[in-house]
């Protein structure tokens, strides 16, 4: 699978009224430290709940008309803002991860 197509699945499984930063979307794709790499997989991802996806400290990234309509969609959707910002404490979003680490637990042998 490639790149922007685990990313693209990240964004896909957002829940309505839940918001995502860039960088997380990245670090639950495999991908830590890339949330260029995200705004790229939005980039011509017809049918993505993009207006979840924001920058860090819930800062809405976008510009103009286009940051307006994000303000708006996820207002539309009981997201909540302390000023410019989304409320994180509230409606946050981490994916949980579909491969559980597992136990290495051994069991314990004394001498």
């Amino acid at each position: 699978m490639s790149t922007l197509a685990r990313l693209r699945l990240i964004i896909a499984r957002i829940p309505r009224g839940r918001v995502i930063t860039y960088g997380q979307v990245a670090e639950a794709a495999g991908f830590p430290g890339a949330a260029r790499l995200t705004v790229r997989a939005l980039y011509r991802g017809a049918g993505l709940p993009w207006h979840r996806v924001v920058a860090a400290g819930g800062r809405i990234a976008l510009k103009g008309v286009d940051g307006q309509e994000q303000r708006l969609r996820l207002r539309m959707e009981a997201v909540t803002f302390r000023g410019e910002r989304v409320r994180m404490d509230l409606h946050g979003w981490l994916p949980r991860s579909r491969h559980p680490a597992r136990s290495n637990r051994r069991a314990s042998t004394h001498k």
